[in-house]
């Protein structure tokens, strides 16, 4: 790593490369094209619970494949949940029974929009060579595949072309992490990305639209928050 790197979220010195998406969401045999971005240790680690969170989250949500065998005795989010009591129990109390009878999960969304917005915000910066502050990025759903589907109309329209045919689609890992930016028509053209997850989730994610502000590793210290 160069030395004048600087950290994405902070601007102070990056000390490694954080993985987008981190590789913890993703299926061994890793693939070649796993995107990193430059970051320190602190932020990186800052982000841990959350994504650790998220994935259990999903795993939760899932009906198939490697998330639920995951989840199984011996699979690593089963050994994740008998190590973290506290996340295990976290995850239980998202369980709400609403005045119909049913039982609805419903976890704590404001952590899996952190982390959806930094993934965006990664895979962005890699995708442009542009830098934009975090806060630009606007988690504005996630929709899971169940059997009764989730997803608005709208969002499946914007995946389509005119004549209704698929888009390309970016494949991270097939199956596991796709993206695709598109125009969205409902924001006047602005620029919506959507993550494919695990065959799982969708996300969707307002992002800015790339400025002329070229990439580079000038000093950037104080440019990108976390938190306001």
């Amino acid at each position: 790593m160069k030395d004048n790197l600087k950290c994405l979220y902070c601007g102070k010195k990056a000390n490694n490369r954080e993985h987008v998406p981190s590789k913890g969401l993703l299926e061994k045999p890793y693939p070649n094209n796993l995107i990193t971005i430059p970051a320190c240790q602190i932020c990186n680690n800052s982000f841990s619970l959350d994504e650790e969170y998220f994935l259990n989250v999903l795993a939760t949500l899932s009906e198939r494949g490697p998330l639920v065998t995951r989840t199984e005795p011996g699979g690593k989010i089963y050994k994740s949940r008998e190590r973290n009591s506290a996340l295990y129990k976290r995850l239980l109390n998202s369980l709400v029974q609403e005045e119909d009878g049913r039982t609805y999960f419903k976890p704590e969304t404001d952590r899996l929009k952190r982390v959806i917005e930094k993934y965006a915000f990664g895979i962005y910066y890699k995708k442009y060579e542009r830098h934009a502050p975090l806060n630009l990025f606007k988690c504005v759903g996630l929709y899971p595949f169940q059997a009764e589907e989730t997803r608005p109309s709208e969002i499946i329209l914007l995946t389509h072309s005119e004549k209704f045919k698929l888009k390309k689609w970016t494949h991270i890992q097939e199956n596991v992490f796709s993206y695709i930016v598109v125009r969205d028509w409902r924001r006047n053209n602005k620029l919506t990305m959507i993550f494919h997850v695990h065959n799982t989730a969708w996300c969707v994610i307002q992002i800015p639209y790339p400025t002329s502000n070229k990439l580079s590793s000038r000093n950037i210290e104080g440019q990108f928050k976390i938190f306001d």
